[in-house]
């Protein structure tokens, strides 16, 4: 978000903030599950730092090339809400979403819809070159190419203005 806004001249202001939260429920049950969560990474990453129990996690873990089945592949599903409020406080909603495993089959799309773009849409592309990011090289065209794929992209005035 922060190179994209660079890259398109500030064109979220100069004063963009930006951060990423996980939803894991309300009440004693959401309490209890962001603890697991995030007792469940540190574990890992502990486990995996240390090489007795890395070699214990490499016996029962995937093996590097194996993935989720057809089947989880084709159920999975994505979904991100975006919040956000401009300088002068006004309020959007953006959903983006997807079918299809976000790590495996939704990724996929995205990137063959990427390639797409860059080999049949040079025309329609942003003006730019060099290190970019997917929003200011391939702007609006991806979206385009990925809402035909099956996501969906919306954005609207979101009407709370109790925060």
């Amino acid at each position: 978000m922060r190179r994209s806004n660079a890259l398109q001249g500030w064109a979220y202001g100069r004063s963009l903030r930006y951060g990423e939260v996980m939803g894991a429920g309300r009440g004693l049950g959401g309490a209890a599950a962001s603890v697991a969560i995030t007792g469940g990474l540190v574990g890992m990453l502990g486990a995996l730092a240390f090489p007795p129990t890395r070699g214990l996690l490499d016996r029962v873990l995937p093996a590097p090339g194996t993935g989720p089945s057809g089947r989880v592949r084709e159920r999975g599903w994505f979904r991100m809400v975006v919040d956000a409020v401009t300088e002068d406080k006004r309020r959007y909603r953006a959903v983006v979403s997807g079918r299809g495993d976000p790590g495996y089959a939704a990724t996929a799309v995205m990137f063959s819809e990427s390639a797409m773009a860059l080999a049949l849409d040079g025309d329609r592309l942003p003006d730019r070159a060099g290190s970019l990011t997917p929003a200011t090289a391939l702007g609006g065209v991806l979206v385009e190419r990925l809402r035909a794929a099956g996501h969906t992209y919306e954005a609207a005035v979101h009407a709370r203005t109790d925060r």
